[in-house]
C-alpha cells in the first residue's frame, strides 16, 4: 500500500477507486433508505389518542395489526408481509393488553386468541377485528406470501346477494351506516369490467355497503322511485338508503334513486355526492314503512270460462244432430242381395275391358 500511494499508482487507477466509493456510499444510502421507509410505514397505535382509535377501529380503512409492544423486535414473517402489503394496506403495531375508552383491553373486547404467536389481525369496512389464523396449525407460522395473501383476502369487501326481506336487513338495513342495492336486469349480468370499477367503488366507499338483487323475479316495495318500472329497464339501477336524523326524533330511513347510465364516473359521481354527505332532505324521501322484497307473480295462462249445464246440454243436442246428418249422407259399404250383378253397369264393363299396359313389350 505504501508502494502504491509513494509511487502515485493510484493516478492510473483513479476511475476504478472512484467507482467503487460510488457504489460503496449508494449501498449504505439504499440500507438507510430501506430502515427509514420501513419504520414509517408501520404505525405504531396509541390506545389513549382518540383519533387513533378513530382511524384504526372506526373510519372503515384495511389494517393489518400486530399485538406487540412498541419497543419490540418485529417477527421477520410480519416486517417481510409489510413490504408486500405496502401501498394496498395500513399496517400497525397496538399493545393489545392497553384498554380502549370502553375500558376492556384488545384481548377482551374482541376476543383475541393470545395463545396464537404472533398474534396478527385485520380490521377493514366498518366490521369487527379478525384474528389471522394460520390455514393449518399455528405450528409453523405462516409465512410471508400466505400471510400476505390471507390478510387482502379478510379485507376485501363483497357485493352480497338479497333475495328476501329478511337477507335485505341483515345484510343492508341492519345498521346505521349507508347502503347502495343495486336492481340488476335479469338478463344483463355483471361483465367482467363492471365487476373491476364496482369493487374499486366499494373500496373507496369502505363504510358503505353494497348488496345487489334480481329484479327480473323479485320486486321491492320502493319500485315507485324509478320512473319507469324496473323490469322495463335496459340496465341497472341503483338505490341508496341513508339514515336521517332529525332533531328531537329518531333516525329514519331515506332513499333515493339512481336511473342514469351505469357506468364508473356517473355513479361514482352519485356516490361521492350522496352517499357521504348530510341527506338533504329534498333531495331523498323518507320511508315511513319497512322496506320488503318480495317475488313476483308469474305470468300464467288463464283457464277456460266453465260451462253452466244448460250450456252443456244445448251442445250435446247440437252434437247430435250434426252425428246424425252425417249419418244420412254415408255411402253405404254394403251390396244388395237382388241380383244386381245379373245386370252389370257400365261401370263394371269398362273395367272388364280396361287391358294393363306391358312396359316389356315398349
Amino acid at each position: 500500500m505504501k508502494m502504491f500511494l509513494k509511487n502515485r499508482m493510484w493516478r492510473e487507477h483513479w476511475q476504478v477507486i472512484a467507482g467503487s466509493l460510488v457504489i460503496i456510499v449508494a449501498l449504505f444510502g439504499w440500507f438507510f433508505l430501506q430502515a427509514a421507509t420501513s419504520t414509517r410505514s408501520v404505525h405504531f397505535i396509541q390506545l389513549s389518542e382518540p383519533a387513533d382509535v378513530h382511524r384504526v377501529f372506526q373510519s372503515g380503512e384495511p389494517w393489518l395489526v400486530l399485538c406487540s409492544r412498541p419497543d419490540a423486535i418485529l417477527p421477520e414473517v410480519f416486517e417481510k408481509a409489510t413490504k408486500r402489503l405496502e401501498g394496498k394496506i395500513h399496517v400497525g403495531v397496538v399493545d393489545c393488553h392497553d384498554k380502549l375508552p370502553s375500558g376492556k383491553s384488545v384481548f377482551k373486547k374482541f376476543l383475541l386468541r393470545d395463545d396464537i404467536v404472533p398474534t396478527i389481525f385485520t380490521i377493514a369496512n366498518g366490521g369487527k377485528p379478525k384474528q389471522v389464523i394460520p390455514l393449518h396449525s399455528s405450528r409453523p407460522p405462516p409465512s410471508c406470501p400466505a400471510l400476505a395473501a390471507q390478510t387482502l383476502v379478510q379485507v376485501q369487501k363483497s357485493l352480497h346477494e338479497v333475495q328476501s326481506t329478511k337477507q335485505l336487513d341483515d345484510k343492508c338495513l341492519k345498521a346505521s351506516t349507508a347502503c347502495v342495492l343495486i336492481h340488476r336486469a335479469g338478463k344483463q349480468k355483471f361483465d367482467e369490467y363492471q365487476k373491476q370499477w364496482l369493487q374499486a367503488l366499494m373500496h373507496e366507499h369502505r363504510l358503505v355497503k353494497f348488496v345487489w338483487m334480481d329484479a327480473s323475479i323479485l320486486k321491492l316495495s320502493v319500485d315507485s322511485l324509478f320512473k319507469k318500472p324496473i323490469t322495463d329497464s335496459s340496465h341497472h339501477r341503483l338505490v341508496l338508503f341513508k339514515k336521517a336524523t332529525n332533531r328531537g326524533a329518531s333516525s329514519q330511513w331515506t332513499a333515493k334513486a339512481y336511473t342514469s347510465y351505469f357506468d364508473q364516473l356517473p355513479v361514482q359521481a352519485f356516490l361521492n355526492e350522496y352517499a357521504t354527505a348530510p341527506v338533504p332532505s329534498q333531495s331523498f324521501r323518507t320511508l315511513t314503512k319497512q322496506v320488503t322484497v318480495t317475488r313476483r307473480a308469474k305470468k300464467v295462462q288463464s283457464a277456460p270460462p266453465s260451462r253452466t249445464p244448460q250450456e252443456v246440454a244445448e251442445l250435446e243436442r247440437l252434437r247430435r244432430e250434426r252425428m246424425e246428418e252425417e249419418s244420412k249422407e254415408h255411402f253405404p259399404q254394403g251390396v244388395d242381395e237382388d241380383g244386381s250383378d245379373a245386370h252389370p253397369t257400365a261401370d263394371d264393363n269398362d273395367e272388364e275391358e280396361e287391358e294393363v299396359l306391358d312396359l316389356d313389350e315398349l
